[in-house]
């Protein structure tokens, strides 16, 4: 991807965060950049599939909404399993099965309140459609443009209660909502160097406890090298722009707001058709409302062609 290409994708995801301006969270909904990202090296052909194991380590923390001197603090680690399949040439489909850990702290009040809650999250079916693909033979090039979309379902325990009442819906396993997204993305590869790009929205559902996430617009930009065939190593820019949560019709003042990330990564072939992945979101820059911090989100992998 060249210079002016890779500039007119970053234009684009600013300009469309200046038009849509909702935005983000950091926590059960933690994370930004495509929602399909773990699978966007999963382009498969028609009847192959990929299977991707994948474990995730973030922390966050805010202020709380019911009560200001109180902090809460969370560490979550995920492990997802994401299946992608390509039935047609112009389809893939992609399965995202996650199980989550969350250590939830709330202290600086009458006392500190802890939670350890495990169980399996909100799963999630998307899938791209390409709308348009192209090969030039000549030039040893491909890109294609395709579009995005899917939604998470509300599989994920959401009622844990702490001394009968219950935690905060961020230290939650689930949402407790359905999830819908759709957005775009573009791929250009000619080896060594292959380029992609995607802007997505995200929206919730009000869950059973009158709660609602914040409308999300999701961004990736990212660059590849691959000096040899076993080996890859990218940089890239991923990005939020989320409302605030609304609860009970009032809107929480410790939720949503701008992230910018950087998100360099690798990939090692290390037999046949298994890879191992790494890859780190470091925000760089956050506009977050009223007291929030978000850490580093730490990615590795396995990835398999099962067909």
């Amino acid at each position: 991807m060249g210079p002016r290409q890779q500039l007119a994708f970053a234009a684009l995801a600013f300009v469309a965060s200046a038009l849509f301006a909702p935005a983000a969270r950091t926590c059960s909904v933690c994370g930004c950049g495509d929602p399909l990202l773990s699978a966007n090296d999963a382009a498969p052909a028609v009847g192959q599939l990929r299977l991707d194991l994948t474990a995730e380590y973030l922390t966050a923390s805010a202020r709380s909404d019911d009560d200001p001197a109180v902090t809460e603090r969370l560490a979550q680690t995920s492990f997802k399993l994401v299946m992608a399949w390509g039935p047609f040439r112009w389809l893939n489909v992609v399965l995202q099965i996650p199980v989550t850990y969350k250590q939830w702290i709330a202290s600086g009040g009458a006392d500190t309140r802890r939670t350890d809650n495990a169980g399996l999250g909100d799963v999630e079916l998307g899938g791209r459609v390409f709308v348009f693909q192209n090969t030039d033979l000549e030039r040893l090039s491909r890109q294609s443009v395709g579009i995005i979309g899917g939604v998470s379902f509300p599989t994920g325990p959401e009622a844990e209660t702490l001394n009968g009442q219950r935690i905060d819906q961020h230290a939650q396993i689930g949402t407790g909502a359905f999830g819908p997204y759709l957005g775009v993305q573009y791929r250009y590869s000619r080896d060594p160097w292959n380029g992609f790009a995607s802007v997505s929205v995200r929206t919730h559902s009000i869950n059973p406890y009158g709660y609602r996430f914040g409308d999300a617009l999701l961004w990736s930009l990212q660059a590849q090298f691959r000096p040899i065939d076993r080996l890859a190593i990218s940089v890239g820019l991923d990005g939020r722009l989320a409302g605030r949560d609304n609860s009970q019709g009032a809107w929480l003042e410790n939720t949503g707001g701008l992230v910018l990330a950087a998100s360099p990564g690798v990939l090692v072939n290390v037999y046949d058709k298994l890879w191992l992945t790494a890859r780190v979101q470091i925000p760089f820059y956050t506009l977050l409302y009223g007291e929030q911090r978000l850490g580093p989100t730490f990615m590795a992998g396995v990835q398999y062609q099962v067909l």
